[in-house]
Formats: structure tokens, C-alpha cells, sequence
């Protein structure tokens, strides 16, 4: 019955929220337009949004260099958008690209669409002409010159001064000094039956005239944006502030209307009577950016999804991760990954690196430990048994040289035992100790050795003692580097990341959580590979240090253990 009910309701899913739409495109992202979050009181239509893609909403690895197989997909799956890329910098990873969306539902709905990419044999798309409302864009993101129309009509601004700023709101922007702005028109214009005009500004003296086109004005006056026709005016509540960004518009047709930031704040009832040239900044001193310029009166929501698409705080764009094959399969951790600069790739690869290193050197070591646990009390006993018969051998000194190399040459029995090699380099002293004795004997009867020569195998046994503590730390070195250094590579890649991500969503301007979540997590991911170094290797490490102290103790006893065996027996 389960079964059964899972079926149905997938055969009652709408078919388009899985189709893919060309097996050609490699990476899918979906890309929600939450109308609720920009408060959009009704339906809009033929809006172009704004959509900034930065290093923590996008890929740019999967895209071609100049972004020409990026698509984009109404919510139905079938329907491509016309869309314009006003700036694709695939090395700073920033891209400004703006999409034509047929439609905007009201508030109290949600929809989407999908960004596609991921085909490098995919042509660059033909030039999108905006709606034939648009009578001319300004980017303002134009390196040199007179700002150029991007609409595709050819109305570039005529007359004026103008100074680039790489750097503005959105790409680039130009700065205005108040001596006389930008000016264009044309026949088209002068027959239009409204106007809508929006820029964003970012003044810094609070006086100077904005735009003027026949009897319609807007100034600021005090920071108070005034909108005069004629002899009427409308003024905003609050000045606007300086060296800040904000949306201003115009709306005039049978009314004129004054918007802020997408929000009405006065009108003036006057209709619309075009006249002269369109004169924009004459007397700002400041920044500005984006100007649309159209024929017809925008409608209120129109212009709140302008202002809410492309201001730093933008809530009308959501964009969400890689939908494709392998994100679907490897889930958020795989997300994170393809989210991670190429700093953060360098710290994770060498992290991985310590990785292993650390596992290989702990997995030796351990093995070797255990080995000597299981040998070293086995010759311990050897010796043992071997010391306790030595006096009943009688005073031949080949007989005692024959017993001491039986032991040293078990290396078969013991060959892991540190205890063996230290009795075989004290082994073959006393057997030479014994040939210089010759046939002299203590008062015990057993060959006899001098205190200087008991001292010489003494010293060579802590020699050998010395060596044997360096081969048992041999290595360990390199699990301290792992627990000390893992952590600071891995902060340092964070840190780095965190730079690049802020960075690039300044660069971008968009604020919101969706761009700077992803780089975020991906830039913590080099502190995660940090700590996943140190970790296990702390622990292997004071675990195999209690395990070589062990061994040393045993090593120091044996030493001792064995010269004053050998100075009872044989000493004179």
C-alpha cells in the first residue's frame, strides 16, 4: 500500500520539476524569485532581473570562460529567457547577468527558474533586445567614453562628462561632478506616451538636479529628493543618505510619481507631455548606476522588483546549488567542495597529504610495538634462564663465549625484540673481553673481566641503548608537525576564503545568506581538514608515546639488569 501511495503521488507531481532541459548542459541551478521577501503587491510583467553570480552561488570551473553556455529556463522547463551579460570575470569569479522574466507573481505566490550551464560547446547566444518598452539601459560599466545603450536601439547618451568607477553598485559606475550630467533623446522619446526613468545613486553633497525632461524635474534639495511638474512638487519623507546607495524613480503618465528603493513616496498630478532632451545628473556629485530609461508608465510592482533584484540587500533573487547528477547523489558535503577556491583546494590536498603520512607512520609504529611486545618478555626470559646457569659452566671461557652466541644468534626467534640487539652488542664485547682474558679467572673460578672492561661494555650497551630510543622515535616527528601544523594550514585556508568570499559578494554587492553561506562553508572546510589531520594523530601520538616509554623503561632494566649479571659473574 506504501508503495502504492508513493507511486501515485509521484505520477501527481508536475512532470517539468524533474525534466532536465538539454542533456547537453551539465550543471542545473534552480533560482527562486520569492516575490513575498520583496514584497510585491501584484503581478509584474517583462521584468529584467538582476541575477550576481559569485564565488558562493556559482561554479564558475563548469561555465566557459565567457559564460556563452550559461542558459536560462522558465519554471515550466521548456521555456528559454532571453537574458544579457553585462559582466562575466570568470578569474575573480563575479558575473552581473541579467534575465528577462515574462512574468512575476504577486506576493502570495512562488515560482522560479533554472540556470543552466556546463556546455563548452554550447554557442554564444543571440543579443537580447529588452521588452519595446525599454527605450534605452545605461550600465554605466563602460571603461572609458560616454556611457553606451545596452538595449540594442543605439541610444548612447549624446552629451556630457562622465568619469568610470570600476567599482560601483553593479560592475561598474560612473561618477557625476555637477557640471551638467548626461544628456540623450531622440524622435521615439519625444512621442512617448509616459516615462519611466530609475537609476541608483550614491550622492555626496545633498543638493543638485537628478533629471530633467521638459517641465518634469527631480533634485535634491537639502538630501530631500523633490520631484517638481510645473508648478506642483512632491517630496520624500526623509532626506536620502550620503555615500549610500538608492533606487530613485519616476513614473510619469497621467500622474507623476516619485519611488524610493521601489516604495511610492509622493506624486504630482500633472500628465505627461514630453519635451526637449533628457537630461540625468546635471547637477549630482556622486555616483550613479543602472539607468533604465522607458516610454510607458511602470507599474508599482515593476519597479519594486527592479530595486529588490539589484540592491546590495537583494531579496527578490535566491539562488540555489548545483542540481545536477553528482549533487544530487553526494548531497551538501560534495556541494561545499564545489564551492571551495582554489587556496582552499591547496590546504585541503596538503591536509590530505599529512593525512595519510600520519596513518602510514601510526600504522608502523603500532605494528612494530606490537611486535616487541610479544618478543622482548619471550628473550627476557631466554636471558633470564641463561644467567641463572652461567655459574655451573665451569671456567672454561669457550663454553661461556658459546653460550653467549647461542642467545645472540636466536635473531629468528626474537628478530623484533630491542632487548636481542642490545645483548648482542653486549654479547660480542664480553666474547672479546674473554679472548684478551685468556685463561685468567676471578676468584669464582669463571673467566675474569677487569672493571675498566666492565666499563667499556657498559658503555657500549647505553650506546646501543641511545640508537635503539632514536629508531623507536623515528618518525614521530611528523605526527607532531600533523597535530600542530593541521590546524593552523587549516585556519589559514579558512581565513583566506572568508577574504575571498567577502570580497567577491562586496564586489557583487549582494548580501543576502544564499551568497555568502556557500563560500563561507566552503572556506571552513580547510579548518575541517585541519582538524581532521590533528585529531587521530594526537591520539595515535600519545598513544605511541606511552607505548615507546614502555619500551625504554624496558631497555633502561635490561641495561642495568645485564651488567650487574655480567659483573657478578665475571667480575674480578
Amino acid at each position: 500500500m506504501k508503495r502504492l501511495f508513493a507511486l501515485v503521488l509521484c505520477a501527481l507531481l508536475p512532470l517539468s520539476s524533474f525534466a532536465w532541459w538539454d542533456d547537453a548542459w551539465t550543471v542545473r541551478q534552480k533560482i527562486t524569485l520569492d516575490t513575498q521577501a520583496a514584497a510585491l503587491a501584484s503581478e509584474a510583467s517583462d521584468v529584467p532581473v538582476l541575477l550576481r553570480l559569485s564565488t558562493g552561488n556559482f561554479d564558475f570551473l563548469s561555465a566557459s570562460d565567457t559564460g556563452a553556455d550559461l542558459r536560462f529556463v522558465a519554471e515550466d522547463g521548456t521555456t528559454v529567457l532571453p537574458h544579457h551579460i553585462e559582466r562575466f570575470d570568470p578569474t575573480n569569479e563575479l558575473a552581473f547577468v541579467w534575465v528577462r522574466v515574462p512574468r512575476l507573481a504577486p506576493a502570495n505566490a512562488t515560482q522560479h527558474i533554472w540556470l543552466y550551464a556546463g556546455n563548452p560547446k554550447a554557442p554564444a547566444p543571440a543579443a537580447a533586445a529588452p521588452d519595446a518598452a525599454t527605450w534605452a539601459v545605461y550600465h554605466l560599466s563602460d571603461e572609458s567614453g560616454l556611457p553606451q545603450d545596452a538595449s540594442g536601439a543605439g541610444r548612447h547618451v549624446a552629451a556630457g562628462t562622465a568619469t568610470p568607477v570600476p567599482g560601483g553598485l553593479i560592475g561598474g559606475a560612473a561618477r557625476l561632478n555637477g557640471d551638467g550630467g548626461l544628456q540623450a533623446g531622440d524622435a521615439a522619446l519625444q512621442a512617448a506616451t509616459g516615462l519611466t526613468w530609475s537609476a541608483w545613486i550614491k550622492p555626496e553633497r545633498a543638493d543638485g538636479e537628478l533629471l530633467s525632461f521638459g517641465g518634469l524635474k527631480l533634485s535634491l534639495q537639502g538630501g530631500v529628493a523633490v520631484l517638481q511638474v510645473g508648478g506642483a512638487q512632491a517630496k520624500s519623507p526623509a532626506p536620502l543618505p550620503l555615500n549610500a546607495w538608492t533606487h530613485v524613480a519616476v513614473v510619469h503618465g497621467p500622474q507623476a510619481m516619485l519611488y524610493l528603493n521601489g516604495k511610492p513616496v509622493g506624486s504630482v498630478g500633472a500628465a505627461f507631455a514630453p519635451a526637449g532632451a533628457l537630461a540625468m545628473g546635471a547637477g549630482l556629485v556622486g555616483e550613479i548606476d543602472e539607468i533604465q530609461v522607458s516610454t510607458v508608465a511602470r507599474t508599482s510592482a515593476w519597479l519594486a522588483a527592479q530595486a529588490e533584484s539589484q540592491g546590495e540587500a537583494a531579496r527578490l533573487v535566491k539562488i540555489g546549488q548545483d542540481e545536477g547528477t553528482e549533487a544530487a547523489e553526494t548531497g551538501y558535503f560534495m556541494s561545499t567542495l564545489n564551492n571551495l577556491t582554489v587556496d582552499g583546494w591547496v590546504v585541503v590536498v596538503l591536509c590530505v597529504i599529512m593525512f595519510f603520512v600520519a596513518i602510514y607512520v601510526m600504522w608502523q609504529k603500532a605494528m612494530l610495538l606490537a611486535r616487541q611486545d610479544k618478543h622482548n618478555p619471550a628473550f627476557n626470559n631466554a636471558f633470564a634462564e641463561l644467567t641463572s646457569r652461567l655459574r655451573s659452566l665451569g671456567g672454561d671461557a669457550h663454553v661461556h663465549t658459546a653460550q653467549l652466541e647461542q642467545l645472540a644468534q636466536q635473531a629468528g626467534t626474537y628478530q623484533d625484540s630491542v632487548l636481542l640487539r642490545i645483548y648482542q652488542v653486549g654479547a660480542r664485547e664480553l666474547q672479546s673481553r674473554f679472548e684478551a682474558a685468556g685463561d685468567e679467572h676471578g676468584k669464582s673460578g669463571l673467566p675474569a673481566i677487569g672493571e675498566r672492561a666492565m666499563l667499556a661494555v657498559r658503555a657500549s650497551l647505553d650506546a646501543q641503548l641511545t640508537r635503539e630510543r632514536a629508531r623507536l622515535d623515528r618518525g614521530m616527528v611528523l605526527l607532531t608537525i600533523a597535530i600542530s601544523g593541521g590546524p593552523f594550514l587549516g585556519l589559514l585556508g579558512t581565513v583566506v576564503g572568508v577574504m575571498i568570499t567577502f570580497a567577491a559578494v562586496a564586489a557583487a554587492g549582494d548580501v543576502n545568506v544564499n551568497a555568502i553561506a556557500p563560500g563561507i562553508a566552503a572556506a571552513l572546510l580547510a579548518t575541517v581538514a585541519g582538524l581532521g589531520v590533528a585529531i587521530p594523530a594526537l591520539f595515535g601520538y600519545n598513544y605511541l608515546q606511552t607505548k615507546i616509554k614502555g619500551v625504554s623503561a624496558d631497555m633502561t632494566v635490561f641495561v642495568d639488569e645485564f651488567v650487574t649479571k655480567m659483573a657478578e659473574t665475571y667480575g674480578d
